[in-house]
């Protein structure tokens, strides 16, 4: 086997870089997938989410864990709950929202990988005291994503 190829790899439960800020955790990152796509832990609190946005760069698909989420598109709304799987292609705008009363988890997929960046960049940017909304629209928009709302 080359080195040149990614390599198998198991991620532990509770591992991952956590991004306690944002309430992510990196599972597996480009490097270990050739670029391919990069997996995520994330959680949303009760009744909480993110606003309308669209990216430019990625597909999404998003695995209810435990709890449900509600899936903002424009006028309509789609809905999982546990076990079941959303798909978001790139290009659509979308809002991400925890129905329910208490914290939903999530396993996300960003295809292709690169979106992490997204994340660290964000991380890193709070914990200099410099995130504010026009540091994190240009943060956003650099990594092709547009909020909307």
């Amino acid at each position: 086997m080359s080195s040149n190829h990614p390599q198998p790899i198991v991620v532990p439960p509770d591992s991952g870089r956590e991004l306690k800020f944002l309430g992510v955790t990196h599972k597996l990152t480009p490097h270990q997938t050739d670029s391919g796509y990069y997996l995520f832990e994330f959680e949303f609190e009760s009744e909480s989410g993110n606003g309308l946005h669209v990216h430019s760069y990625e597909d999404e698909v998003v695995y209810v864990i435990e709890g449900a989420i509600e899936i903002r598109l424009n006028n309509q709304k789609l809905q999982a709950v546990t076990g079941g799987v959303a798909h978001l292609p790139k290009g659509i705008p979308h809002a991400l929202h925890n129905p329910l009363k208490r914290t939903s988890r999530y396993l996300g997929m960003a295809i292709p990988g690169g979106m992490e960046n997204f994340f660290d960049e964000l991380v890193v940017a709070q914990e200099s005291g410099i995130l504010d909304d026009a540091t994190h629209k240009k943060i956003s928009l650099k990594y092709g994503i547009e909020w909307l709302e």
